[in-house]
């Protein structure tokens, strides 16, 4: 990326399912994407590919607490990024 690094992310928890994603029976990928700023926390986010059923507020309440690396230009000083991020959804046994 024109020198720029990747973002990584060390805490990374998973958005619960809501109750109209689990009465659906929902099964399947989202997709956003969003900004991991220079303090390695994520903005902006904005999604791209959603079945709805309440996961798109899920996914943003739950990516803001996620804990970031920012990414860094060639001279190692940390950057602002724009990620693509997929969160998978899939029923365990315990309904969650």
């Amino acid at each position: 990326m024109n020198g720029v690094g990747i973002p990584s992310c060390s805490y990374m928890p998973n958005p619960p399912f809501t109750k109209e994603a689990r009465e659906a029976g929902y099964k399947g990928s989202v997709l956003v994407e969003s900004t991991v700023g220079i303090d390695g926390k994520i903005a902006n986010v904005r999604v791209i590919k959603s079945p709805g059923l309440g996961l798109d507020e899920s996914i943003i309440t739950t990516l803001k607490k996620w804990k970031c690396k920012p990414a860094k230009d060639s001279d190692g000083n940390p950057v602002e990024v724009r990620v693509p991020i997929v969160i998978k959804f899939e029923m365990t046994s315990n309904g969650s």
